[in-house]
C-alpha cells in the first residue's frame, strides 16, 4: 500500500461500485489509446486491465513508489511514464485517444487548459474531481468560465457524486464522476484569446453584463444589456467573440 502524499495531493478512492461506474464510461473498445493521469495505487489501472479488448493504456504518475507498485503489472497492453503529467499532456501524438482518471484536486484546471490546448484533442475524457468544480465544467448549476471555454469543444455530463468518504485519506470536499465527449466538427477558433476573452467577461459575474461590453454592441446583437454573464447563451458569447476579435 502507497502511503498517500499530501503536497501530491493524493486521495485513493476506495469504492468498487464507483471504480466500476468509472470504467463504463470510458467505453473501452479494441484499438483504444488510452492515458491515465495520476493512478496512485493503480485501483482503476487493475480494474482497466481486467477489460477483455485490444487497447493500448498509458499510466503517468510524478510520483516514484507509485511507479514502482504498477511496474508489478506485466501486460502488453500497458506502459508507465514517470513524468509530470503537465509536461506529458502536450506530448501525445495520438488521435482518437481518450484521458481518464481520479485527479488532484489543486491542478484540475491546469490539466484541462493543457488538454484543451492541443491540436489533437482526446475524443473522451472521464475524470474524477472535486464535486463543486465538476459541477462548474458540467453547467450543472449556472454558467461559468469553465462551462462556456469546456463546453465549446465538449459535451460534458455530470454523471454522479462521489462521498468524500470513499477515500483514503478522507478530503474536506466531495467529488464527481464527470465525463467529455468531443463534439463534432468544431469551427476552428483561437484558444487563447478565447480563454482571455471569456476571462473578461466573467471579471466581474454578479454584475450586468452592460458593465463589460457597451449598450450598442449588446443591441446590435439582440442581447439584454441586463443580464448576468452566467445568463447568456454560448452562441452569445460566440457572438459577441466574434465581434470583439474583429474589432
Amino acid at each position: 500500500m502507497i502511503k498517500p502524499i499530501k503536497d501530491l495531493g493524493q486521495n485513493f478512492l476506495r469504492n468498487d461500485k464507483v471504480i466500476r461506474e468509472f470504467i463504463e464510461k470510458i467505453q473501452i473498445s479494441d484499438q483504444d489509446s488510452i492515458f491515465e493521469i495520476g493512478p496512485g495505487e493503480g485501483v482503476i489501472t487493475k480494474e482497466i486491465l481486467k477489460t477483455n479488448r485490444e487497447f493500448k493504456l498509458t499510466a503517468i504518475d510524478i510520483d516514484e513508489r507509485s511507479i514502482e507498485e504498477l511496474a508489478k503489472l506485466h501486460d502488453t497492453r500497458f506502459k508507465l511514464v514517470h513524468q509530470d503529467i503537465l509536461n506529458f499532456i502536450p506530448t501525445i501524438e495520438d488521435t482518437n485517444f481518450k484521458i481518464v482518471g481520479a485527479i488532484p484536486y489543486n491542478i484540475t484546471s491546469p490539466i484541462v487548459h493543457k488538454i484543451i490546448e492541443k491540436d489533437n484533442l482526446p475524443i473522451k475524457i472521464v475524470l474524477i474531481i472535486q464535486d463543486e468544480v465538476a459541477k462548474k465544467f458540467s453547467n450543472l448549476q449556472k454558467n461559468s468560465y469553465f462551462s462556456f471555454y469546456l463546453g465549446y469543444f465538449y459535451k460534458i455530463n455530470y454523471i454522479q457524486k462521489i462521498s468524500r468518504n470513499d477515500f483514503y485519506p478522507i478530503p474536506n470536499v466531495d467529488s464527481a464522476l464527470i465525463t467529455f465527449d468531443l463534439k463534432e466538427n468544431i469551427k476552428k477558433i483561437e484558444k487563447i484569446k478565447f480563454s482571455n476573452f471569456l476571462h473578461k467577461v466573467f471579471r466581474s459575474p454578479r454584475k450586468k453584463i452592460n458593465k463589460v461590453f457597451d449598450i450598442q454592441t449588446l443591441e446590435e446583437l439582440n442581447i439584454s444589456p441586463d443580464i448576468r454573464p452566467e445568463d447568456l447563451s454560448l452562441d452569445e458569447v460566440l457572438n459577441l467573440f466574434e465581434k470583439e476579435i474583429k474589432n
